[in-house]
C-alpha cells in the first residue's frame, strides 16, 4: 500500500475587493496568513455611505466581529476573498438642541439626536417626550442648511 504525504498548507492570502462608495477595505495581515491567525479588516466608507454587507466570496462561512475601524476574523485553512458592499447613509444627528415647528405643533430637538430616512422619504425620530416626530423635506434641508441637521 502506498503512503500518502499529506501536508498540511499555509500562508494563504486575504483578497478584498469594494464597491465605488468605499474608501478603504483592506485586511491586515493580508498575505502569507496562516490558519486561526486574527486577520483586522479595515472599513471607510466614502462620506454620506455607510457599510451594507461584507460578502464571502471564498474562504467561508467566516464568524465577522465588528471592531472599532471595521472587523476581524480567524483565518481559515483556505484563501479568502471579500466584497464590501456600501448603502446610502440614511441616519442623522441633532447638533444642537432647536424647537421646531411640525404640522403646527412646537416640538424640540436635542443635541444629539439621532433621526432616520423611512422609506417613503420622511425623516423620522423621537423626540424628549416620547412622541414621534416626522419632519418634511423642507424642514430637513433648513436644519441642514442652518448645521443643525447633520448626517452621521
Amino acid at each position: 500500500m502506498k503512503k500518502l504525504d499529506l501536508q498540511y498548507f499555509t500562508g494563504n492570502s486575504v483578497t478584498c475587493y469594494k464597491d465605488g462608495h468605499m474608501t478603504t477595505f483592506s485586511a491586515s495581515p493580508n498575505s502569507s496568513v496562516d490558519k486561526d491567525t486574527e486577520v483586522a479588516l479595515t472599513i471607510t466608507p466614502a462620506s454620506g455611505y455607510e457599510v451594507d454587507e461584507i460578502e464571502v466570496i471564498a474562504g467561508g462561512p467566516l464568524a465577522l466581529t465588528p471592531t472599532e475601524s471595521g472587523a476581524k476574523f480567524s483565518m481559515p485553512n483556505e484563501g479568502v476573498v471579500l466584497y464590501c458592499k456600501s448603502k446610502a447613509n440614511n441616519k442623522y444627528m441633532v447638533t444642537e438642541s432647536v424647537d421646531v415647528t411640525i404640522n403646527g405643533s412646537k416640538t424640540r430637538l436635542v443635541r444629539n439626536m439621532k433621526l432616520l430616512t423611512a422609506a417613503n422619504g420622511a425623516v423620522i425620530g423621537v423626540d424628549v417626550t416620547g412622541t414621534a416626530v416626522t419632519l418634511d423635506a423642507g424642514t430637513v434641508a433648513e436644519l441642514v442648511k442652518a448645521g443643525i441637521l447633520v448626517k452621521i
